[in-house]
């Protein structure tokens, strides 16, 4: 993959869509059809947040990996030092997007949804 410095901007979007879809997924389950809160965490709502978050995770790993190997050009001119610096960034992005995915994911393991 050629570095590109939308990728800078991607994955945190990206992220955030899922962050929105996410909750604002959740309340809308949580008004329609909520589970009973003797079920604890183990809902079907958090069974679609947490495959979810797996999805968007892996989707961001993948993303990741594809950036430090973009990473890997060789030094010499300016561009090439640019798009390198362009590659180790995004790469950087992607993985907080994706510890970030898991980390508020989390909560999902533990909690009921709708308490």
């Amino acid at each position: 993959m050629k570095p590109n410095a939308w990728h800078l901007v991607i994955g945190l979007t990206l992220w955030f869509a899922w962050f929105c879809a996410t909750y604002g997924g959740v309340a809308v389950a949580c008004a329609w059809a909520p589970p009973s809160p003797a079920q604890g965490a183990w809902t079907w709502i958090n069974a679609a947040v947490l495959l979810l978050a797996v999805s968007c995770t892996l989707a961001f790993v993948g993303a990741a990996w594809m950036s430090a190997r973009g990473a890997l050009y060789p030094k010499g001119s300016a561009t090439q030092a640019r798009q390198r610096f362009i590659a180790f960034a995004a790469t950087a992005l992607y993985v907080i997007s994706a510890a970030s995915t898991l980390l508020v994911a989390l909560p999902a393991v533990v909690l009921p949804p709708c308490v």
